[in-house]
């Protein structure tokens, strides 16, 4: 299995091991230790924001991933969130936001700022590292890599399906006691008598976990909690279950159409500024946010109805994984 050359720096130094590299058939690879986590390796636990005020690596950095994709002889990095509902931003310690679901950025990451502040870790190198992540994670005004949009506009292309099947399994590393609640985002949805439905788009996501229980042949989710028998090995329904729950998918077809669908946008027409929204399609589309409700594309989502044209796409090209 060929390694992209950063990964295998990250392993010869011991900040990862073998088994935290998880790669897909044509090359995309992640390693499925957060950025925390490395940094934490090095007991690199804080970093001083644009003021000089320490923040907690563990409060921004412990949702996102650094992955791969190929090109030609190397590879283009960039960084992915995996985040389960959190509450961190409750409190009165400086984090990033709480809201559960999946985001892939096309904007190439520079993986010497890391590497940097691991061989480094001074506030210099600290700093550093943080505005990078900013820049590729949530920053406006940022371009895209060609490289990463081609492979993402490329409907046979299996990153989003290693990563679509790796998050249920993420999600379901915190269950307790047999469960985890639903995210708040989908619970906004769900009274106390009975589901009421707010929209077509949110509608649909209850006829789905309905359709599930009926073909587990128990309560999977109740639309309070999603019960998981065994965490480590979640099975087809708790997956299809989280997935819709948390990114606003119902299958990983959907998903990896969603990708694409975002990576498609990225053309200079969609640049132009949306009146009354202060931001641009491109604007959107440069970061595939897999939540709910949390899209700009949600109105007019193919990639939501499972007899579309793209998600269609994927289904014949990636049938065997289910």
């Amino acid at each position: 299995m060929i390694i992209p050359k950063i990964f295998q720096q990250l392993q010869s130094e011991g900040y990862i091991s073998e088994s935290d590299i998880i790669k897909a058939n044509d090359g995309f690879a992640l390693i499925y230790k957060s950025l925390s986590e490395l940094l934490a390796e090095k007991d690199i636990l804080d970093f001083p924001d644009s003021n000089g005020a320490r923040q907690a690596c563990d409060h921004f950095f412990d949702d996102w991933f650094l992955y791969a994709v190929p090109r030609e002889a190397d590879y283009i990095y960039s960084l992915l969130k995996l985040r389960e509902q959190e509450h961190d931003a409750e409190g009165d310690v400086p984090s990033d936001g709480d809201t559960p679901g999946v985001t892939i950025s096309f904007i190439s990451f520079e993986c010497e700022k890391l590497m940097n502040c691991l061989m480094d870790p001074v506030d210099e190198n600290r700093k550093a590292l943080n505005m990078e992540i900013n820049r590729v994670a949530a920053r406006r005004g940022q371009r895209h890599h060609e490289k990463l949009k081609k492979y993402f506009t490329d409907p046979s292309s299996e990153g989003a399906y290693l990563v679509a099947s790796l998050y249920p399994k993420y999600i379901a590393s915190f269950v307790g006691n047999g469960c985890i609640e639903v995210p708040e985002c989908y619970r906004a949805i769900v009274k106390r008598n009975g589901i009421y439905k707010k929209s077509a788009s949110l509608a649909r996501l209850s006829r789905f976990i309905e359709s599930i229980n009926q073909k587990a042949g128990y309560v999977v989710c109740d639309n309070k909690k999603i019960y998981i028998k065994n965490p480590e090995y979640p099975d087809e329904y708790e997956c299809a279950v989280i997935l819709a729950t948390h990114t606003g998918n119902t299958s990983v077809y959907s998903f990896a159409a969603e990708v694409e669908y975002h990576a498609r946008f990225l053309v200079p027409l969609a640049k132009i500024k949306i009146p009354f929204l202060g931001r641009s399609l491109y604007d959107s589309a440069i970061r595939a946010d897999m939540t709910i409700g949390a899209s700009i594309f949600e109105g007019f989502a193919p990639f939501h109805r499972s007899k579309s044209k793209i998600v269609n796409r994927q289904r014949l090209l990636h049938e065997q994984i289910k």
